[in-house]
């Protein structure tokens, strides 16, 4: 069973909603049989969500009030598939502490962002044929090859992975913690349309889109 594993700083906001846009489409189509999940690299284990965002959320019918924070743990990280982090500080911090699954860490909209443009070769793959041909191709894209004739030392390899995204911020999502509604609600809106996205037809092809608001 493939398994995503969404990762933000405390697990109270911007990973709570990945999770809950990603989980819309489980038990559907060709979703069943995929996993999804929710950590925070500095969580308090057993928060519950900020009130902002049990509010934003049920406006997409999504009620997410149930949830609790997780620390993010080796055991989480080994047994996912995919690791997909809101923002560069948290895949930085993530590919240092665990750097054996450096090739499997990304930020949401890396993966959307860089993976689009192979979505043309997906035609006819199961979802997860499709997730470990675009972890491979944007890899690749990123120079991630080991030189003829040796592996690159576990370092480098960080240091090549986020090498060029230092000041890509647009491969982040804002951590909306202790700002305004307006600006809980762009970000509720930035991280639905990324994991639409992911999930949809050009990446993952899990399902077809899904209304905005509303509807669950």
């Amino acid at each position: 069973m493939p398994r995503i594993l969404f990762v933000c700083t405390g697990n109270i906001c911007r990973s709570v909603m990945a999770e809950a846009f990603f989980r819309r489409y489980l038990g559907t189509g060709k979703a069943l049989g995929w996993e999804v999940g929710s950590a925070g690299l500095e969580a308090e284990p057993g928060r519950p969500p900020e009130l902002g965002v049990v509010r934003v959320m049920s406006e997409y019918g999504l009620d997410v009030s149930g949830h609790r924070a997780r620390r993010l743990t080796r055991e989480m990280v080994e047994e996912a598939d995919l690791v997909l982090a809101m923002a560069l500080h948290n895949s930085q911090r993530l590919v240092v502490r665990h750097q054996e699954a450096a090739g499997k860490v990304f930020t949401l909209k890396e993966f959307v962002i860089r993976g689009l443009p192979h979505g043309e070769h997906l035609d006819g793959h199961l979802p997860a044929e499709r997730l470990r041909f675009l972890m491979e191709r944007i890899r690749r894209i990123e120079g991630w090859e080991a030189p003829p004739g040796g592996e690159v030392n576990h370092q480098i390899k960080s240091f090549l992975l986020h090498y060029f995204h230092l000041y890509g911020q647009e491969l982040s999502i804002d951590d909306p913690l202790g700002q305004s509604m307006d600006f809980m609600r762009r970000v509720a809106e930035e991280i639905r349309e990324a994991v639409d996205e992911l999930a949809g037809p050009r990446l993952l092809g899990i399902t077809g889109d899904l209304p905005a608001r509303g509807g669950g």
